[in-house]
C-alpha cells in the first residue's frame, strides 16, 4: 500500500506547475493535478492537494509559461462567431463544415456556421506591421450576413458579396450572380462567412491565452495527460497541448473590477474649508486606484495582521463614485474596512447606492473590523459609493473598497 501510495503521489506531482489567482487576490502555487468546468485541483509544496471551485478563481497561469511560438507555419487566422482567435496550419471548408489543421498535426471538424471570418496570412501572423489587421478586425468582429471575399485594394480592405462553395488545396471557389470560379489565396485578404444577424451564446467559463497569440472563450475545459481540451462556446472542442497555454483569464466576461471601470463621475468635497483651491486638494484627496494615499499598496488591517490586496479602490471623505454599469451583472463584492494609517482617526460612512435604492449603508470607526460585501445589482444601471465624514470633520477618514467587482 505504501509503494502504491507512492506511486500515486508522483503521478500527480507530474502536473505543470501553476500559479492560480482567486478573488480575494491571494495566489497559491501548486502542481495542476486536475482542470475541469467547476474546478481546478492542485498539489502543494507540502504534498497536500486544494481544489478551487471555477467561480473563485481569476486567472491560472503557468509558473514557467512557454515563450515560444509553434514552429510550424500557420497560414489562416480563425474568428469564431462567439469571438475566440485561432492561427491555423490549414483549413479546408466544405458547405457545411471546415476542417481545421491546428500546429503539431492535430485536425479538428467544426460546423461551418462556427466561423465568421478567415484571415489569410502571406507573410508572420507575429508581425505588427500589417496596417491593415485593424480594419480588419472590425470587419470580422461586426459581420453579419452573407459570404464574402475581402480584397486588399491599394491599401484599402474592399468587401465583394458572394457565395462560398469551399476552401481546398486548389483555392476558394466562390460563386458571383452566375459565375463560378476558384480563386488564389494568394489574391485575398480574408474570407467572411455568412452570420445571423442575432446570436447569442452563454457566458463563457474563462479565455484561454495561447502562446501565438490565439485567444479561445471556453464554455468548459478539461486536462487529462498534460492535454486540454477547450470547448469555445460555438461548441466546438479544440485539443491544446497544456505548454502552450499562457493564461486561463477566468474573469474575462464574468468579471468586472471597479479599478478597471471608469467612472461616469467622480467628486471630491472637503469637510473643511481651506484657503488651498477645491481643484488642488482634489488630486491629493480625489479616490485612488490600485493603491493608497501613502503610494503603497492597498491593504487592510485583519487580527492585527497587515494583509495586502492585488487591488481596489482608496476613498477619502467625502468623496462620491458614480458608475454606469455594463449590462448583465449581478452581483457587486468588495471587502471594505479603514485603511491602516487611519486606525484610531476614522470615522467614516459608507453608502452604496443602486438607481437611488440605498443596497448597504454603514458606520465604520476604530472598533469596526473588515467586512465583505455581497449586493445584488441585477437590472441596476447607476451604481454610486459615497465615503462621508461621520463626525463634522473628514481628518484621517479613508476606506479601502479591497477586490471591488461586478459578477455575472
Amino acid at each position: 500500500m505504501k509503494t502504491l501510495s507512492l506511486i500515486m503521489l508522483s503521478l500527480l506531482a507530474a502536473g505543470p506547475a501553476v500559479e492560480v489567482q482567486q478573488l480575494d487576490g491571494s495566489k497559491t502555487s501548486g502542481d495542476l493535478i486536475e482542470l475541469s468546468a467547476d474546478s481546478l485541483e492542485i498539489q502543494l509544496a507540502d504534498g497536500k492537494s486544494s481544489v478551487f471551485p471555477a467561480k473563485d478563481i481569476i486567472s491560472v497561469r503557468p509558473v514557467q509559461p512557454s515563450d515560444i511560438a509553434e514552429k510550424q507555419p500557420v497560414t489562416k487566422e480563425l474568428f469564431f462567431a462567439d469571438g475566440s482567435r485561432l492561427l491555423t496550419a490549414d483549413m479546408l471548408v466544405s458547405s457545411r463544415n471546415a476542417e481545421l489543421m491546428l500546429p503539431r498535426g492535430a485536425r479538428v471538424e467544426i460546423g461551418r456556421s462556427a466561423l465568421k471570418g478567415v484571415r489569410l496570412l502571406p507573410t508572420d501572423p507575429q508581425s505588427d506591421d500589417d496596417p491593415l489587421k485593424e480594419k480588419w478586425d472590425e470587419l470580422a468582429k461586426e459581420h453579419t450576413g452573407g459570404d464574402a471575399i475581402v480584397l486588399n485594394r491599394e491599401g484599402m480592405l474592399t468587401v465583394q458579396e458572394v457565395v462560398i462553395h469551399g476552401v481546398t488545396a486548389d483555392g476558394v471557389k466562390i460563386q458571383l450572380d452566375d459565375i463560378t470560379t476558384t480563386v488564389n489565396p494568394s489574391k485575398l485578404y480574408g474570407l467572411l462567412f455568412y452570420q445571423r444577424a442575432a446570436r447569442e451564446f452563454p457566458a463563457p467559463l474563462c479565455v484561454v491565452h495561447l502562446n501565438d497569440n490565439s485567444t479561445l472563450v471556453a464554455r468548459s475545459i478539461k486536462m487529462n495527460n498534460g492535454q486540454t481540451r477547450v470547448t469555445v462556446l460555438t461548441g466546438t472542442e479544440i485539443p491544446i497541448p497544456f505548454d502552450r497555454i499562457t493564461k486561463l483569464d477566468f474573469a474575462a466576461g464574468n468579471i468586472q473590477f471597479l479599478d478597471e471601470l471608469k467612472p461616469a463621475r467622480i467628486t471630491w468635497t472637503p469637510v473643511l474649508k481651506s484657503a488651498i483651491a477645491v481643484d488642488d486638494l482634489s488630486l491629493v484627496y480625489a479616490p485612488r486606484m490600485n493603491q493608497s494615499f501613502q503610494g503603497d499598496a492597498i491593504q487592510l488591517e485583519e487580527d492585527q495582521q497587515p494583509q495586502v490586496y492585488s487591488r481596489g479602490i482608496a476613498v477619502h471623505a467625502t468623496s462620491e463614485l458614480l458608475y454606469q454599469l455594463p449590462s448583465g451583472f449581478r452581483q457587486l463584492q468588495m471587502r471594505v474596512g479603514i485603511a491602516p494609517e487611519s486606525l484610531g482617526t476614522c470615522t467614516a460612512k459608507l453608502q452604496i447606492i443602486g438607481d437611488q435604492k440605498i443596497l448597504f449603508e454603514k458606520e465604520f470607526n476604530d472598533e469596526t473590523p473588515p467586512e465583505d460585501i455581497a449586493l445584488n445589482i441585477s437590472g441596476v444601471s447607476r451604481l454610486k459609493i459615497v465615503v462621508d465624514a461621520n463626525d463634522g470633520e473628514d481628518f484621517g477618514d479613508v476606506l479601502h473598497l479591497c477586490q471591488a467587482r461586478l459578477l455575472k
